[in-house]
């Protein structure tokens, strides 16, 4: 790749979210991360990086597997999923060049994530022999503002009080499943209440009154249009009583079939 030499070249080079940061600032800067980094290894749910530490000493290049951007981890260990991490992409850099603490926690997603550490104080160096690498880091830091507005935007709409007439449930779920948002929708209608819980996306539990699981969500969602609900992103319940093996939609659908058939056959009794 041909260095660039002056401001304007540096802003117009090009930049494509999703491909690796390695295969997109000059080769010889990449050669450099990749002969002064120390490589180490993560499993499924390690640290990388811990939010709120001020002596972050490194910046990171995922060279393999998965990571995710974790907001504010709770007490009880629950936390949200603001973004995801492929391979080839780049963080740590912002609290180095802010001088200030890491922001978020950034944990492995998977089992056998490699990541290239390259240390604050040769990182600082490298970047003033080479501040045309600043415009790089500034779009993938542009990149990630644009995501988490949009990602903000979209809890502050699924954090009000909803109606299903409105929107529908199923409209609601496939969002949270789509954005992989961990958190509990309360129900209500009529006096009768419930909630059903979703992790990374998925439901994983519910309630109502005395009905649990599958149960519970067929109930809830037989309430149809009358139903009014929110979602809580900071409750989680401390139990699991729906498998995960299927996806939100076809685990909705499922639970609108059977009340369906329910409702058919409660109809031939009374005829």
């Amino acid at each position: 790749m041909k260095a660039n030499s002056g401001i304007g070249d540096w802003i117009s080079a090009a930049y494509e979210q999703g491909i690796p940061f390695l295969q997109q600032i000059p080769r010889e800067a990449a050669d450099f991360i990749l002969l002064n980094a120390s490589i180490q290894e993560y499993d499924a749910g390690d640290v990388i990086i811990t939010g709120g530490d001020s002596n972050n000493e490194s910046f990171c290049v995922l060279q393999s597997g998965r990571a995710q951007i974790c907001g504010r981890i709770l007490p009880d260990g629950h936390y949200n999923v603001l973004a995801y991490l492929e391979t080839g992409a780049c963080f740590g850099e912002m609290s180095i060049i802010c001088n200030d603490t890491t922001s978020n926690t950034v944990i492995a997603a998977e089992d056998n994530c490699t990541v290239l550490h390259l240390a604050r104080d040769i990182f600082v160096d490298f970047l003033e022999r080479n501040p045309s690498i600043m415009v790089y880091l500034y779009k993938v830091l542009a990149d990630r503002l644009r995501a988490k507005n949009q990602a903000f935007d979209e809890f502050e709409s699924l954090a009000l009080l909803a109606s299903a007439k409105v929107l529908p449930f199923i409209d609601f779920a496939q969002t949270l499943e789509k954005s992989r948002v961990t958190g509990t929708v309360m129900f209500e209608c009529k006096g009768e209440s419930g909630f059903i819980a979703f992790q990374e996306g998925r439901i994983c539990c519910a309630k109502s009154g005395k009905l649990t699981g599958p149960d519970a969500l067929e109930k809830m969602l037989s309430w149809g249009d009358s139903t009014l609900f929110k979602l809580d992103t900071h409750l989680m319940p401390d139990i699991v009583n729906i498998c995960q093996a299927s996806d939100t939609t076809s685990l909705i659908l499922d639970a609108l079939r059977n009340i369906d058939e329910k409702e058919s056959k409660k109809q031939l009794n009374e005829e």
